[in-house]
């Protein structure tokens, strides 16, 4: 009387792995893909530091898509302040430009929003409590280091008074050439 091995047989195994190996194999994209040129759909960069609460920040390319090193680059997005303080941004930095310049509300009072108004001609000021309009600025990083374009996220520091620093990989949107 012959015994039949338990367990496996290797032969088995073997042929499972080999098909398995095949298998994931076949998953690897390579470096060209067919999705190298589609543009994230995504919202804007989300961050918190301190009481401040950044949401949707994105830079604003305007009608353009691309922004050629050497120009200028909005900012857009809002940034809520959570806290029972009012907060103050000092400054906008990111090795991808040489400074920022911001016009209209620097401070945000608390519980309340500062809306960055980003590259569409807009107005900025403070909140406008007959209306219900949040207060609202226009933050620019001037001086780009090089092109700017859909894609890649850029790194981008918020520094506040109160609150401190904040990095957040922020993407380029643009409208683009129109479609017409």
């Amino acid at each position: 009387m012959s015994r039949r091995p338990r367990g496996p047989r290797p032969g088995i195994v073997v042929a499972t792995l080999l098909t398995a190996a095949l298998a994931l194999a076949g998953c690897s994209a390579g470096t060209v893909t067919q999705t190298d040129t589609i543009v994230s759909q995504a919202a804007g960069a989300f961050g918190q530091v301190g009481a401040m609460s950044l949401r949707d920040i994105s830079l604003d390319s305007g009608p353009a898509e691309t922004v050629p090193s050497g120009a200028e680059i909005a900012l857009r997005g809002s940034l809520v302040n959570e806290g029972g303080t009012p907060d103050r941004l000092v400054a906008v930095s990111t090795p991808y430009a040489t400074g920022f310049r911001q016009e209209g509300e620097t401070v945000i009072p608390n519980n309340n929003v500062l809306r960055i108004v980003g590259a569409a001609p807009a107005p900025v000021g403070p909140a406008n409590l007959d209306t219900r309009q949040s207060a609202s600025a226009r933050v620019v990083l001037t001086g780009t280091t090089q092109q700017m374009r859909p894609g890649p996220t850029y790194a981008v520091t918020f520094t506040f008074e109160r609150a401190g620093s904040i990095t957040l990989p922020v993407i380029v949107v643009g409208a683009g050439p129109s479609q017409g």
